[in-house]
């Protein structure tokens, strides 16, 4: 191949790529996958995030005595993380109002899902607005 259409080649290469990278969705921190579930390892314990009513939707699935809670934080924004409900043996909706916009752009949450006994599911990313 001549240096002139190996040229050619790569920067429509780079262009092309770049432009997939762009109209890809940003992941989030470490990958985590955007999806408005989580679950601890083994299933023990579970949360459904439904943002038309701010409600998570936790599971306690081990009738051990153990709590379960949600915990939260905003995406993009250096905040604490936040506890969400209280779960011991069963399930339970959590009505919890967050915002659907921070300076003008959407809103999103990373959360994850605790047990006292497996600890906290890898966290999740979604958004806080819509239905």
């Amino acid at each position: 191949m001549n240096t002139r259409k190996h040229l050619i080649t790569t920067a429509l290469s780079a262009t092309l790529l770049g432009s997939a990278l762009a109209l890809a969705p940003a992941a989030g921190a470490a990958g985590y996958p955007n999806q408005n579930w989580a679950r601890t390892s083994g299933n023990s314990a579970g949360v459904v995030f439904h943002p038309h009513g701010d409600q998570f939707e936790i599971w306690d699935n081990v009738h051990d005595a153990s709590a379960t809670w949600v915990a939260y934080n905003y995406k993009g924004v250096n905040d604490s993380w936040k506890r969400v409900g209280h779960v011991v043996d069963g399930h339970q909706t959590v009505s919890h109002n967050l915002y659907e916009s921070i300076n003008g752009k959407p809103a999103y949450i990373y959360f994850e899902v605790c047990d006292t006994v497996k600890g906290c599911s890898k966290a999740s990313w979604y958004r806080t607005w819509g239905s």
